[in-house]
């Protein structure tokens, strides 16, 4: 209780504003464009490091979809796709429901 009495009037608007960011990223990436996703993954190099057996291997580090789509801007920065937020969450779209199926 001592914590929320100790809370300002400005975090509270940060905590809020994240949270929204935070809803925002994850609808935004349910509605990613699956297509164009396929598209951008097929021509890009991320075969250079892995094959597909990656994503369906029992042990796994991507655990969520939150996590999947880190790991493609983790993957984007390492190989300079250079792609925009809107494509990154396209190509998470694309290896979330051929591959992770998360909800």
């Amino acid at each position: 209780m001592k914590f929320i009495k100790t809370l300002t009037k400005n975090s509270i608007l940060g905590l809020a504003g994240l949270l929204i960011s935070v809803a925002a990223s994850t609808s935004a990436m349910a509605a990613g464009n699956e297509a164009n996703g396929k598209k951008l993954f097929t021509g890009s190099k991320c075969d250079q490091c892995h094959g597909t057996e990656v994503y369906t291997r029992k042990d796994r580090k991507v655990t969520s979809l939150a996590k999947l789509e880190a790991q493609v801007r983790r993957c984007d920065s390492n190989l300079n796709t250079n792609w925009f937020d809107d494509e990154i969450i396209d190509v998470t779209a694309h290896l979330n429901k051929n591959y992770y199926k998360f909800k």
